[in-house]
């Protein structure tokens, strides 16, 4: 189920394979195949891998689909819309 999507991608409800816990599932296009996936991608993952806080949604894993050039960013999920 699609929740939303932005400028760089778009978010699915998803379950987590290996703890099977509800997550939302961020999909990235990554526009230059040949350079993979840029810095600027790369720095943001690694920030959000390292913050921890109580009012900040978790990234719990990412992983690369080289067939479909796409990144994904798993987050714990939240059930809460920021527009309301």
């Amino acid at each position: 189920q699609k929740l939303g999507e932005g400028t760089f991608g778009e978010v699915y409800i998803a379950t987590h394979e290996r703890t099977g816990e509800t997550a939302a599932l961020k999909k990235i296009k990554l526009e230059c195949e040949d350079e993979g996936v840029p810095g600027t991608t790369l720095r943001e993952v690694s920030l959000l891998k390292e913050l921890q806080h109580p009012n900040v949604v978790q990234l719990k894993d990412v992983f690369y689909m080289p067939n479909d050039n796409k990144l994904y960013l798993c987050f714990e999920y939240c059930d809460y819309d920021l527009k309301k």
